[in-house]
């Protein structure tokens, strides 16, 4: 595990080996195993980097990197094993573990100077216990479940698990106003949505979007409310069609309702998310299930797109309140070298690979196939089809 500015060091007080399928090494029972280096190992990996400090060492002294104050017991000031549990990158909790070996989280004020279990992928949800209030202590007890289930001690189920999963968004742009507008209609100025209001938002479960309507344009709103036992009953809004639905934490199928997750299908979701930027110990991309020692993923450039470096509300993305990835780049088309590119980089790409394999790649009709291959540039979400289908085949 590394950030830009940080590293996770495998340690601990004497070194040694721990298991982790895909290791280089063996344990004494044959397991694959990495190594742990030793305490004293990384304090002069730290010495060393004392020399690299460009600053007055009157004023900044010791190395570039330090070893954080998590390692160290604040009451006694001695350092203490810390253990990592992570699922992806930014999704990750450090934790002790008490003289059974049950895992004791790391809390502010506690047994340490902050809270250290992370949030992404979870922030974007309200507070089940108690929606109008900062606290994330039902995170905490989200972590504590899973870390107890993955060291097979005994869990129960979290109390706020069958609540549907609410998010909470503000009222930021006309667009947002005008799903509004029928519900505004005959009520007095104080009791309107207005603009820069809180909304709910509801998170609509993968197969649990109302029938007819188009998945990529679907996001229901409400109005605020703090009380989570009124949340399935309330007046819940398609943001992009204005029309009124209802909601349930049971699967079904119906023009006028929707089935939304609870907190407790996200946290399960959350549990197995895959690292979809790494390849696991057999070199294939990662999965839910991948556990062991993780490489990068190889990168073959297949198409150059100018894209601004904004990015904007990629993790609403993820969250799924915004549910078409293309809507959140800003990207700069050159029509002329597009064409030019298209031409000379991926039409011979496409005569390389027959066209029952790409019609059976992209779903596409033999029709728009043959076009492309003569050098006719399809409509973006066609390209974007034929392009994954080359990778797939493995063309380069």
């Amino acid at each position: 595990m590394e950030d830009t500015d940080s590293m996770a060091i495998i340690a601990s007080k004497r070194g040694g080996l721990v298991a982790c399928p895909g290791g280089p090494y063996h344990a004494r029972n044959g397991c694959e195993a990495i190594k742990l280096l030793s305490w004293d190992q990384v304090r002069e990996i730290v010495d060393r980097f004392a020399r690299l400090n460009p600053y007055d060492r009157d004023a900044v002294p010791g190395s570039v990197l330090k070893i954080e104050d998590d390692n160290v017991d604040p009451k006694t000031k001695k350092q203490r094993q810390l253990w990592c549990y992570a699922i992806a990158a930014k999704r990750y909790v450090l934790f002790l573990r008490d003289k059974d070996g049950a895992p004791v989280l790391l809390r502010d004020k506690i047994n340490n100077d902050e809270d250290r279990w992370s949030e992404h992928g979870l922030g974007h949800l309200l507070n089940p216990t108690d929606p109008d209030t900062d606290d994330r202590e039902w995170i905490a007890q989200a972590w504590l479940r899973i870390l107890r289930k993955a060291l097979s001690f005994k869990t129960g189920p979290l109390r706020f698990e069958k609540l549907p999963a609410i998010g909470r968004v503000s009222v930021s742009s006309p667009w947002v106003m005008r799903a509004f507008a029928s519900f505004n209609r005959g009520k007095p100025y104080a009791k309107q949505i207005k603009p820069f209001n809180f909304l709910l938002s509801a998170q609509v479960r993968e197969l649990g979007r109302p029938i007819g309507v188009d998945p990529e344009r679907f996001h229901l709103i409400a109005p605020y409310e703090t009380d989570s036992r009124k949340w399935l009953a309330l007046p819940w809004i398609d943001e992009y069609s204005t029309e009124r639905y209802r909601i349930t934490t049971s699967q079904v199928q119906s023009r006028k309702t929707a089935a939304v997750k609870t907190y407790g299908d996200v946290l399960r979701a959350y549990e197995y998310h895959p690292e979809l930027k790494c390849a696991g110990p057999d070199g294939k991309p990662c999965t839910k299930q991948t556990i062991g020692l993780l490489s990068r993923r190889h990168v073959r450039i297949v198409q150059l797109r100018f894209i601004g470096k904004e990015s904007n509300l990629l993790e609403e993305v993820e969250e799924g309140s915004i549910h078409d990835a293309g809507s959140v780049y800003t990207e700069y088309l050159d029509a002329q070298r597009e064409r030019e590119a298209w031409l000379r980089d991926i039409v011979p790409k496409l005569k390389a690979v027959s066209l029952k394999e790409l019609q059976s790649r992209t779903g596409l009709s033999l029709a728009a196939l043959k076009a492309a291959r003569a050098g006719r540039m399809p409509h973006r979400k066609n390209r974007d089809k034929l392009l994954a289908a080359l990778g797939e085949a493995g063309t380069n």
